[in-house]
Formats: C-alpha cells, sequence, structure tokens
C-alpha cells in the first residue's frame, strides 16, 4: 500500500475490501461492474488512486451495502444495531426513556 496513505483514505479502502470479500467480488469484476478499467480498484486498494464519492457510493450499491452500512462505526453489528433503532423509533417518549433507563442500568 502506497505509504502516503491517510488513516481516513485507509479506512475507506479496508472498507470497502471489506464489503467486496462480502459480496464475492473481485477487484476486477467489481470495477467492470460500476463502469471502470479492470485494474480501478486494485489501484484504489493499493492507495495508487482516490476515488470520486459518486464512484465510492456506486461500489458501495454494488457490493449489496448502503452508505449508512458502509460507515457504520460497528459493521459487525450493523444490522442489530438498525434493528434496535427502528425498534425504538416507535416507542412512545415514555417507553423511550424506560429503554434509556433499562440500558443504563444494563451497563
Amino acid at each position: 500500500m502506497n505509504k502516503s496513505v491517510t488513516p481516513a483514505r485507509k479506512f475507506l479502502i479496508d472498507r470497502l475490501g471489506m464489503m467486496r470479500a462480502r459480496a464475492g467480488l473481485s477487484a476486477r469484476e467489481l470495477s467492470g461492474r460500476i463502469g471502470k478499467s479492470k485494474a480501478y480498484i486494485a489501484k484504489f486498494d493499493n492507495g495508487d488512486l482516490a476515488m470520486p464519492s459518486e464512484v465510492l457510493l456506486d461500489a458501495i450499491q454494488v457490493c449489496g451495502a448502503t452508505p449508512e452500512e458502509f460507515f457504520f462505526e460497528d459493521i459487525a453489528n450493523y444490522k442489530e444495531a438498525k434493528e434496535l433503532f427502528e425498534i425504538y423509533k416507535v416507542l412512545s417518549s415514555e417507553n423511550k426513556a424506560r429503554v434509556i433507563d433499562l440500558m443504563r442500568n444494563l451497563k
């Protein structure tokens, strides 16, 4: 990997690599599916190429993910956290306060 890669860019490289592996796509396959040259993703993976946000968003979608999932801090628990949040959103204010109290007491 290019030694001048910033931590933020390394995050993008690593996360897209994880998403790509999860989708069972090679760098070449993903490159083709987003309409780029065969070596495009490999160059990105090596830190030799910066990816515009529009292309990154296309790559995320091709990998079967959403931008929200891609940038979620604890990606291994994304689906569980998303489910909890969806349930929490529909609770009354009173029940939300109960859930928060319960969670604080479980720490």
